[in-house]
């Protein structure tokens, strides 16, 4: 099964509990996720208006919105149809944004050399490290030189983080019906990242894994 149907209805929730409410989708994604202006934020200081920016996984534009007015040209790349129909929706004053379908393993419709700043927020967590690894190479791939990109993974740092994986099985109904499920957590370690970004010729400039930012060699 291709990923954009493993993953189809996945903004289900959001866009009914949105309807039942009687809000923007995103204020629920906000007040459930992580509030999108201050997810931008890692963004901003990497951009300009000059900047051609890629965001992989951009859902329905929780972070989306805040960018669009910040650059040249803002590409909002994900896997599912019904995602680029809503955030088309949600950006549609803004004509700098361009909405492409991506098969979920690759970047391949894109230039080499092509973006100021690549990111993605609330997606690499739950990939496979394999499937990290090949989408790290692409990142290289599509970024100028000197440029950056910024992803959020799930960090393991405390017992906070034990607290908060053991609530979200539970949530999910166990662990055998967590283990079923899609929309799991996958953690890396800034070791895994570290050697990763060294293969790749990549330079760290944050290790926070919640916000982890390399730069493309020049």
């Amino acid at each position: 099964m291709e990923k954009h149907q493993e993953w189809k209805g996945y903004y289900d929730y959001y866009l009914a509990e949105a309807q039942r409410q009687g809000v923007n989708p995103l204020k629920v994604l906000d007040e459930q996720w992580f509030d999108g202006r201050t997810t931008a934020e890692s963004v901003l200081p990497h951009i300009s208006s000059d900047s051609n920016v890629l965001e992989i996984a951009c859902g329905i534009g929780r972070v989306s919105r805040f960018i669009a007015p910040r650059c040249r040209q803002l590409h909002c790349a994900d896997i599912l149809d019904e995602a680029l129909l809503e955030v088309r929706r949600q950006l549609a004053a803004f004509q700098n944004v361009s909405f492409d379908r991506i098969n979920g393993y690759d970047l391949s419709g894109y230039d080499a050399d092509s973006f100021d700043c690549v990111f993605s927020f609330t997606a690499f967590f739950h990939f496979d490290f394999e499937l990290v690894v090949r989408y790290f190479a692409e990142i290289k791939r599509v970024l100028k030189p000197g440029a950056v990109g910024i992803i959020e993974f799930k960090r393991w740092k405390d017992r906070q983080d034990v607290v908060q994986l053991l609530e979200k099985i539970e949530e999910q109904g166990g662990l055998a019906a967590y283990e079923r499920e899609l929309d799991k957590w996958r953690y890396v370690s800034k070791e895994m990242l570290r050697v990763l970004c060294d293969f790749y010729d990549l330079r760290i400039v944050d290790d926070d894994v919640t916000k982890f930012t390399f730069r493309k060699a020049l």
